[in-house]
């Protein structure tokens, strides 16, 4: 069972099952300037993150990883910063560890919590819940 830990999500046995299922995008956390703007933002509300063993499903485009997915503790700050541009990490909610689905093709996806999951698109950075 996946469990919040202080002072970020921890996993004593992180699997991609914690990543696994379908997750709505509720929340635009924020976006860079090479993203469509706001009116983009607007357009990925509500789109639907599928996330199996061997594929992520987002916005009509199918990732599927040749070497498969693998699941990494992290310094949150420095990683997603590398990831997807400067964001002060305490304003978009991540905690100082976190849980991250990897891989060389797809979007790395952040895991926020139990329910939430964090990831870019686009220049956009999104938060999508169970």
């Amino acid at each position: 069972m996946c469990a919040l830990a202080s002072p970020g999500y921890a996993e004593s046995n992180p699997s991609i099952g914690d990543f696994m299922g379908k997750w709505t995008v509720n929340d635009v956390l924020g976006y860079s300037e090479i993203s469509g703007g706001v009116s983009e933002a607007k357009r990925l509300l509500g789109k639907i993150l599928s996330i199996s063993e061997n594929k992520i499903v987002f916005d009509n485009e199918v990732c599927t990883p040749k070497s498969g997915f693998s699941i990494n503790s992290v310094d949150t700050a420095p990683r997603f910063n590398k990831d997807y541009g400067k964001f002060y990490i305490p304003e978009l909610g991540l905690p100082k560890k976190s849980l991250v689905l990897d891989s060389a093709e797809c979007i790395s996806i952040y895991k926020s919590s139990e329910y939430s999951v964090t990831f870019g698109w686009d220049g956009v950075i999104l938060r999508a819940y169970k």
